[in-house]
């Protein structure tokens, strides 16, 4: 597998540019880029629970997310969703802390739905609708965030520099 590189926020328009849709055709040629995503996340040497394509450098609704239920879960899977549309979610909101990939170094306080209903393809075409709660809903607004050109610094209740 190539190593993918991940676009940083003050490097790239992408990260700022609403991403196209994956029409039914183009699923095919989309299908190895989320299986190299999927891998990337899964890797625990790069650090991160999601990843969007815009992140690689590609302009197109495709993310991959872990479904965990906590950083403490062990037992989730990390899935590649195209096209994925939160369709319900929550009244209630809660507050945690976010970090980037794409923003190296800063963290944090976002408030995000504490559920979502989301609609999603996989690369096979199939399609499918997951409620997720928690942490894993956390991660899918933020993946989707990024498909809409937003990122986690433009919804932070108070920024956190790292230190490294």
């Amino acid at each position: 597998m190539p190593k993918l590189k991940i676009e940083t926020w003050d490097e790239n328009e992408i990260l700022r540019t609403v991403s196209d849709t994956i029409k039914p055709q183009e699923l095919k040629q989309y299908r190895s880029l989320a299986e190299d995503m999927v891998k990337h996340i899964k890797n625990p040497d790069n650090g991160g629970v999601g990843l969007a394509a815009p992140q690689v450098g590609v302009n197109k609704r495709l993310i991959v997310v872990s479904l965990m239920k906590d950083y403490e879960d062990e037992n989730f899977r990390t899935i590649a969703m195209i096209n994925p549309e939160i369709i319900e979610h929550s009244g209630e909101t809660c507050t945690d802390t976010e970090g980037c990939l794409s923003v190296p170094g800063e963290s944090g306080d976002v408030t995000r739905w504490s559920w979502v209903k989301v609609t999603f393809l996989d690369p096979e075409g199939k399609k499918y609708s997951l409620k997720l709660e928690n942490l894993a809903a956390r991660i899918v607004q933020h993946e989707i965030d990024h498909l809409d050109g937003v990122l986690f610094t433009d919804k932070v209740e108070e920024k956190v520099i790292l230190q490294k």
